[in-house]
């Protein structure tokens, strides 16, 4: 698999992992534990940005791979 394939895979699925636990990336658990922002506001922007990277992901990064695969 060439690299930038492999890079590009694993981007997308430590953006995808970071937004749907408060435990999936390493700062996470800090700014959820602190209190810094509050729970309710954590997980509604832990929502949008997945939906966002989502959408990322299914509209751009998806046809882009499977046009460097052809």
């Amino acid at each position: 698999m060439p690299v930038k394939v492999f890079a590009l895979l694993l981007v997308y699925a430590i953006g995808l992992m970071g937004v749907i636990t408060p435990y999936a990336t390493g700062p996470a658990p800090v700014y959820f534990g602190s209190g810094f922002i509050p729970r309710r506001d954590f997980w509604a922007l832990g929502f949008v940005f997945g939906l966002i990277n989502l959408v990322t992901l299914l509209g751009i990064g998806i046809p882009y791979l499977l046009l460097i695969f052809r």
